[in-house]
């Protein structure tokens, strides 16, 4: 990603095949993958699944420290992406 700020996630709204109307918060990865909240287990460290690929293949899922969006300020991943790189400058 050209840019070294968090981004903001996004809603995406569809309609299932039964018409009901859907949302889901949508993230960001440090590669500009979009992925959703969908911890397999309790505590799992790798909670983001990627829908383009299928569940259980490798790159399906990624862990918080992946991800570039907007979160708890207390979250070691909130802020900069790289806040060495921006410090060091």
């Amino acid at each position: 990603m050209a840019d070294d700020l968090r981004r903001k996630p996004y809603i995406h709204t569809w309609t299932d095949e039964d018409g009901i109307q859907r949302q889901a918060k949508i993230h960001w990865t440090r590669d500009d993958r979009t992925v959703v909240w969908d911890p397999r287990y309790l505590g799992d460290p790798e909670p983001w699944f990627d829908g383009r690929y299928e569940i259980g293949t490798p790159g399906s899922y990624v862990g918080d420290e992946e991800l570039v969006t907007l979160g708890d300020p207390n979250s070691p991943w909130y802020g900069l992406v790289e806040p060495d790189e921006q410090e060091a400058e």
